[in-house]
């Protein structure tokens, strides 16, 4: 028997009596714990009814809705930023690109009339040149005159020169050539397999004071006819165009002012088809010769100056299918459009004098006789043949 061991009165040890104590208790606890996980249950079930009877809170619905927002935008931090950047990046660049910095005219159509009355000046760019010398007719009267040795011109209708200008916004004018192709390559028109001179938003300008020269033979290895303005317009050449007036079809002469009718008043309606397409702008158009070149030149002056053109007898073409609306009549311009055809006639007489261009055929020379005798007149003619004539202007004989 162990020393530490103690019997009762019935000789049993305590470690005995312990071991018949403990499944009582043991019994005890489980039921206790069984009682608090059911009393546990019970709280729930009455937190769940609590809960469902309690109404619907908006507030705790939106607070969970963006707590739940906030979550994923914290996971998704660099997507949401970018995305964001994105976002502000594009609404920037499209409300940028309907400033006046990127605005630019698409049609003649679009143009206000007072601008043709005020002779405002745009900015563009020289895309196209169209064949508009008197081809057909004179190509024919040509091949007869192989026969007889004279060339019969006057039945050619006059033919303006046109040109495909493509309008400049204040931005566009700082793009390098380079810069213009690539949008050029890029607008829809191109895009979907056209030619670029086939593009809608090119404004048709015609320019004032010369006609197309008629059907001329060039040397070999010389300039041909329509080369040097053909290359002004493969160098993208930027242009100065002023406004003088604007040519129209018959069929929409009676708008009176067809830019006005289109941005109308409310209710207003505008239904002319695709006239407006045909719709050419009469300008005088100035260039710049080189890149470094400082001043503009007039591009008629040029052309007049070089036998590439002939002067008109008046600013613009008269044509039996369009009128010409929007014309300033103002004296002050009207004054100025007449010296302006003044000088032209001055470079046509020295272009004559010089047989420069179309002047150096000599069938073109025999369609302007009275020109090309004046033309030797002052070549060939002695100091005091001119006095002569001169006293003979002056005393009216």
């Amino acid at each position: 028997m162990m020393p530490n061991e103690e019997r009762n009165e019935d000789g049993a040890s305590s470690t005995e009596l312990e071991l018949e104590v403990s499944p009582s208790a043991s019994d005890d606890s489980d039921s206790t714990s069984a009682n608090d996980v059911s009393l546990g249950k019970a709280e729930d079930l009455g937190h769940a009814t609590t809960t469902t009877n309690e109404p619907f809170d908006i507030r705790q619905a939106v607070g969970q809705v963006t707590h739940r927002f906030s979550d994923l935008i914290n996971e998704n931090i660099i997507v949401a930023r970018y995305a964001t950047m994105a976002t502000v990046l594009l609404l920037g660049t499209y409300g940028v690109s309907k400033t006046p910095f990127f605005f630019r005219y698409k049609s003649v159509s679009d143009i206000p009339a007072e601008y043709f009355t005020k002779r405002r000046a745009l900015h563009g760019r020289i895309v196209h040149v169209l064949e508009n010398n008197a081809d057909s007719t004179a190509a024919a009267s040509l091949a007869a005159s192989k026969n007889t040795g004279i060339q019969n011109t006057s039945n050619v209708a006059e033919k303006p020169v046109i040109c495909l200008v493509r309008h400049l916004s204040p931005v566009g004018r700082l793009l390098s050539k380079s810069a213009f192709d690539f949008s050029l390559s890029n607008s829809p028109s191109v895009r979907l397999g056209g030619r670029i001179e086939d593009s809608r938003d090119l404004l048709k300008i015609e320019i004032a004071g010369i006609k197309a020269p008629p059907f001329y033979r060039s040397a070999a290895g010389m300039e041909q006819p329509g080369e040097w303005l053909n290359r002004l317009a493969a160098n993208r050449t930027p242009v100065a165009c002023t406004l003088m007036a604007r040519r129209v079809d018959n069929a929409t002469s009676g708008v009176t002012n067809v830019a006005t009718a289109k941005r109308g008043a409310k209710g207003d309606t505008f239904e002319i088809g695709e006239s407006h397409v045909n719709e050419r702008a009469i300008c005088q158009v100035r260039y710049r010769p080189t890149m470094f070149s400082l001043f503009r030149q007039d591009l008629a002056s040029t052309l007049v100056a070089s036998g590439r053109a002939s002067l008109l007898s008046g600013i613009h073409v008269d044509e039996s299918s369009t009128s010409v609306i929007d014309g300033s009549t103002d004296l002050k311009n009207l004054q100025d459009d007449a010296k302006y055809l003044e000088r032209l006639g001055a470079d046509e007489f020295e272009a004559v004098k010089q047989n420069r261009g179309m002047w150096n055929d000599p069938i073109v020379r025999n369609e302007r006789p009275d020109l090309v005798e004046e033309a030797e007149f002052e070549q060939t003619a002695s100091a005091g043949k001119k006095l002569w004539r001169w006293i003979r202007e002056r005393i009216g004989l």
